[in-house]
């Protein structure tokens, strides 16, 4: 079976915007987001209890690509961007994670950190060494089974991102982007979703994968149409609706 973090064969962007790399980072995206969904529930009740919490203030690395350190953190409060840095030198965020969630989970698939994990606010976590998370995992069979098969369809989600990326222009990645962000830490407020921690223009655009000049434009286009807005603490509101309908077209 072909790894999830095989690399990517780069495709053809014909007229489009090229994003800045399609290597190891995509893929490391898809099994990372698969992997939180495993470690939640019943895992946690397991394993947490009588450990204590860690307190991370803004902009403190929680853990950096190549640390050799294989520990889980169990977010408790607070908002982590997680990501990684390129071969060229760009930095990509592929996720935006809260309280409820875990950071660190590719530790779980190799001995040295492919990602790194920053709080964007004070933030609280819970770390638990790799080898606790490996004894729950074999003292519960049904959990190995589902992470196993978390990594067998990581790879297809990988490639189905790549294909996004490579044919989708900038406004419709960054529809996605916001999208993913309302349904993964949006807050409703009446008819539309609020993204309660503040995001940088150029946060965003290492989410999206281009030039935070790129994102401006793209958000300055989504504001003037209604389907972005700023809270006064500049937190971003998005109309979701809106954001599906044009995302879709």
């Amino acid at each position: 079976m072909a790894s999830p973090n095989q690399r990517l064969v780069r495709p053809a962007t014909s007229g489009l915007e090229a994003p800045l790399e399609f290597d190891d980072s995509v893929s490391q995206a898809a099994v990372s987001t698969a992997l939180i969904s495993v470690f939640r529930g019943k895992f946690c009740d397991a394993i947490l209890p009588n450990r204590k919490t860690v307190s991370f203030k803004k902009d403190e690395v929680i853990y950096d690509a190549g640390d050799k350190e294989r520990t889980f953190f169990f977010l408790q409060d607070g908002f982590v961007k997680v990501g990684t840095i390129t071969s060229d030198g760009h930095e990509l965020i592929y996720d935006v994670r809260k309280g409820g969630d875990v950071v660190g989970e590719l530790c779980a698939s190799e001995a040295r950190r492919p990602d790194r994990a920053v709080a964007l606010e004070q933030t609280e976590a819970i770390p638990v060494p790799f080898q606790d998370v490996m004894e729950v995992v074999r003292r519960r069979p049904d959990l190995l089974a589902r992470l196993v098969d978390v990594f067998c369809k990581a790879l297809g989600e990988a490639y189905a991102q790549v294909n996004t990326l490579a044919v989708d222009d900038t406004v419709h990645r960054l529809c996605k982007v916001l999208l993913k962000l309302a349904a993964k830490i949006g807050q409703r407020s009446g008819p539309e979703v609020e993204i309660p921690t503040y995001l940088t223009e150029e946060e965003i655009a290492q989410m999206v994968a281009v030039r935070r000049e790129r994102i401006s434009t793209s958000m300055n286009f989504l504001r003037r149409r209604r389907m972005i807005a700023y809270t006064n603490h500049g937190h971003l509101v998005l109309n979701v609706k809106a954001l599906e309908s044009y995302s879709a077209s």
